[in-house]
């Protein structure tokens, strides 16, 4: 025997006999849990902890609003992460190429000069490839712990509201 699937977060199971509509004012119903007012400080999401895929992203401005947002609330960074590296990716995969041909016209002059010019170039571009990926790691995740400390400081007034609200 196999049990029914459980409903997501937030949705209740239909009891028996219960009929949409017909709640009383101040008392819940069978199998339905109390639920008490929270405190919505300024830029939290409303209904208080909502599961990550849930939540409204404060970056959803669009790019030249975020842009020209001059107090630096949303953040651009992990947008165009991704766009910053495939342009720093192109742009030394071009710069590469355009040294190793000019390490072979060295190297028709002088041939020790040539392959020191070709070893530089094949050793610096991924060097300089994983640097740029770093970098950009590093400042997703600052952007990341910026986002996460913010909200779990709202997710705390919540709380804290909540608990004095019960005293």
């Amino acid at each position: 025997m196999t049990q029914p699937p459980t409903p997501p977060y937030g949705d209740q199971p239909e009891q028996p006999g219960h009929q949409p509509g017909h709640e009383q004012p101040g008392h819940p119903q069978p199998g339905h849990q109390q639920s008490y007012p929270q405190h919505q400080p300024q830029g939290s999401p409303a209904g208080g902890y909502q599961p990550h895929e849930e939540r409204k992203n404060p970056d959803a401005a669009g790019f030249f609003k975020a842009l020209f947002d001059f107090s630096f609330k949303s953040f651009v960074t992990i947008k165009f992460a991704a766009v910053i590296y495939v342009i720093a990716l192109l742009l030394i995969a071009l710069l590469t190429l355009m040294g190793i041909i000019a390490a072979f016209i060295m190297m028709t002059e002088e041939a020790v000069a040539g392959i020191l010019m070709l070893l530089m170039v094949l050793v610096a571009a991924p060097f300089y490839l994983i640097l740029i990926r770093l970098t950009l790691e590093l400042y997703v995740a600052m952007i990341r712990t910026a986002q996460n400390t913010a909200a779990t400081t709202a997710e705390l007034e919540n709380l804290r509201w909540d608990l004095s609200q019960r005293s």
